[in-house]
């Protein structure tokens, strides 16, 4: 069983998605509306971590490490809590500095009242962000995950480190889902087959 095409995002799926809401989020700054930059920070969150909603949900600001450049993720692992440690790329690290702000404490995604923000919330702002962009209603918060995953497979070829990066206990269910080639490998392979 690999991962179904409309359940993952192309890269150019992913730049037009990033570049609309951040855009947007650019212009809602200047009007001090909160709800478009809090939707560019779960775009940007979701497709450079490939966490699950429920892990996004649980991020808090004391689990991010800026001057290490680090965050702290709570997995369930055969039933069982385990913190694991991910690496920030710079241009997402600065991102999430400038959206936390002066914060010290308390869910990464809250309500403009200061309320924790729940899985099934951040499913809704993702859903707006697709839509925004006019991308297909299919793709849910979950394929940012997906999307993560095929094209970091796709960049290394190295399913171990997909593996750690997604969290699975067993790196069978990875190659399970993420082993088969992209559309654009495919399409790739398939130019100039028989010219030198």
């Amino acid at each position: 069983m690999s991962i179904d095409r409309t359940k993952y995002l192309s890269k150019t799926e992913v730049k037009l998605l990033r570049t609309t809401i951040r855009n947007a989020a650019i212009v809602a700054k200047k009007q001090n509306q909160h709800n478009a930059i809090k939707r560019w920070m779960l775009v940007d969150f979701a497709l450079s971590t490939g966490f699950r909603v429920r892990e996004i949900a649980n991020v808090k600001i004391k689990d991010i490490d800026f001057e290490r450049h680090l965050i702290k993720v709570t997995r369930l692992k055969r039933k069982k809590p385990i913190i694991e440690s991910f690496h920030l790329e710079d241009k997402f690290r600065r991102h999430l500095k400038r959206y936390i702000g002066k914060r010290k404490a308390g869910a990464l995604f809250q309500s403009s009242q200061g309320r924790d923000i729940s899985a099934q919330q951040l499913q809704n702002i993702w859903k707006r962000a697709i839509k925004d962009a006019n991308l297909p209603k299919e793709l849910s918060i979950h394929s940012a995950r997906h999307t993560v995953a095929t094209q970091l497979y796709s960049k290394t070829k190295d399913m171990a480190l997909v593996q750690k990066f997604l969290g699975h206990v067993n790196i069978a269910t990875t190659m399970n889902v993420y082993a088969a080639v992209t559309d654009e490998d495919m399409h790739k392979a398939q130019t100039n087959l028989y010219e030198d």
